[in-house]
């Protein structure tokens, strides 16, 4: 490519880049979007403006920066119970359907995790419904591509902010309540965020699992990919749904048309066929 001389073909670049190497798609009016988001990167590079950013990563980016230049693009927005029906859905209904009489031991995957906040919220509903001091054996693996929003999710901090959704008697039974420099930060207790395996995953490449799940939650990420990367991606995670079991995706997203072993039971909720 030649050098990146203005801010269109810079813009072009990154778009192109990031869709190269992890399949999703930065669409038409992100511009903004992607000036802030990389705004900290460029300073932390002493560069000024996109084009110088983009043509320092053309020409001498490690690995590193492409890797925290793509995780501030992609890393978005969650919260505690985001789309709460779904973890309602889970423990109602789609657990008592895939459970075999007798069945006390089961595994369920959170895709995309970002910050930790759906798999701890999918523990939280565990808990309640399936408490390990009566006998339940469940795991959660928790899955990203970012490094960076994985290392945030494992500490398992977060600030009163982050979870002013959750109900209050889950905070004193769920978190720590943290003092001195961490006053105003809660912790998730270890009883529940030691059943959280977190693991870097890009869902558009060959990974393995040790075990099969009964339910995968992969919300809110399939709308930045294309519908041929949609249909690998769901397909290759089909590989790891127990017969019977579920994949639960974001509200906005839909698996209508693609060529799936799937079966749409509600909006958003599918099962393996």
């Amino acid at each position: 490519m030649k050098t990146i001389t203005d801010e269109a073909s810079a813009l072009s670049y990154l778009v192109e880049q990031v869709y190269r190497r992890c399949r999703i798609q930065l669409r038409d009016g992100k511009q903004s979007m992607i000036r802030w988001r990389l705004s900290k990167r460029m300073r932390a590079n002493n560069l000024e403006g996109l084009t110088a950013y983009a043509e320092f990563l053309r020409t001498k980016a490690s690995d590193e920066e492409w890797t925290q230049a793509i995780d501030a693009l992609t890393t978005n927005f969650t919260s505690f119970l985001r789309e709460e029906e779904h973890f309602q859905f889970l423990v109602r209904q789609a657990l008592p359907s895939v459970l075999q009489r007798g069945q006390i031991q089961f595994n369920i995957w959170s895709a995309a995790c970002s910050t930790g906040e759906e798999p701890y919220t999918i523990g939280f509903y565990l808990s309640e419904h399936y408490p390990l001091d009566r006998g339940w054996s469940w795991n959660l693996c928790a899955s990203d591509i970012s490094t960076k929003v994985l290392a945030s999710a494992s500490r398992a901090i977060y600030a009163e902010d982050r979870i002013t959704t959750v109900p209050t008697d889950w905070r004193k039974k769920y978190f720590q309540v943290g003092t001195g420099e961490w006053a105003g930060h809660y912790r998730v207790r270890s009883a529940l965020s030691d059943r959280v395996q977190f693991r870097q995953i890009n869902l558009i490449e060959s990974y393995h699992h040790a075990h099969s799940f009964e339910v995968v939650f992969c919300r809110n990420v399939l709308i930045y990919f294309d519908r041929e990367t949609q249909l690998q991606l769901v397909r290759r995670m089909c590989g790891f749904i127990k017969p019977g079991g579920f994949l639960i995706t974001g509200h906005s997203e839909s698996l209508t048309g693609l060529d799936l072993p799937l079966r749409c039971v509600k909006p958003s909720v599918y099962q393996l066929t």
